[in-house]
C-alpha cells in the first residue's frame, strides 16, 4: 500500500484537491468500483481523509463535501443520488473517475490526465466495474479484469436503470 501512495502522490500532489477515489477504507477492499469521467466537486484537501492505517474516511470526506456543495447552494446532484442508491444496496464501493481533476463541467475542466485512475485499476482489481457515461465507457473498452457494465451517465439514468444495475452486482 506504501509504495501505492508513494505513486498517487506523486501524481495528485500534496496537498490535492484532486478526488482519484472516495472508499470506506481501503481500495483493495472494493470489489465493485463506479467509474465516471470527472467530479464535480472535490471536498477538499483529499490527502486529509486518506491515513495509512485506516485508509480513506469516507464520512468525514461525505460531510466536508455535502458543506461545499450547501455553501454553493445545491443539494446533492443527480449522480451523488445515484450512487448513494447503489451503495445502500451494496456494500463496499469503491467511487473514482477517468479523471481525478473536479470541474463542474466536462467543458471547463483544466487540462488532466488519466495516470492517478490508471495506476488505480493497475493496483487495485476490482471484480465489477460500472462505468457510467460514453467517456468512462470508452476507457475502459479495452479492460478485460472483470465485469464491466456500461450505462448512461448516473445524472441522466433513471432509477429503473439503477435498479437494474444494482441487480446484476447483486447476482454475481
Amino acid at each position: 500500500m506504501n509504495d501505492f501512495v508513494e505513486q498517487l502522490a506523486a501524481i495528485i500532489g500534496k496537498p490535492s484537491t484532486q478526488r482519484p477515489f472516495v472508499c470506506d477504507g481501503f481500495p483493495s477492499s472494493c470489489p465493485v468500483w463506479i467509474v465516471g469521467y470527472n467530479a464535480a466537486t472535490s471536498g477538499g484537501d483529499w490527502w486529509r481523509f486518506w491515513s495509512s492505517e485506516n485508509g480513506f474516511d469516507l464520512a468525514s470526506w461525505r460531510s466536508e463535501y455535502d458543506a461545499e456543495r450547501k455553501g454553493r447552494g445545491k443539494g446533492p446532484s443527480a449522480t451523488r443520488l445515484r450512487i448513494d442508491r447503489v451503495k445502500v444496496a451494496i456494500p463496499d464501493i469503491l467511487e473514482t473517475n477517468i479523471f481525478a481533476t473536479p470541474s463542474t463541467r466536462m467543458e471547463n475542466m483544466p487540462s488532466s490526465k488519466t495516470e492517478a485512475f490508471d495506476l488505480l485499476l493497475a493496483t487495485f482489481k476490482p471484480k465489477t466495474i460500472i462505468a457510467h457515461g460514453v467517456p468512462a465507457a470508452n476507457h475502459l473498452a479495452g479492460w478485460f479484469g472483470g465485469e464491466l457494465i456500461v450505462c448512461p451517465h448516473f445524472s441522466r439514468a433513471g432509477y429503473a436503470t439503477i435498479d437494474e444495475i444494482i441487480a446484476r452486482v447483486q447476482e454475481e
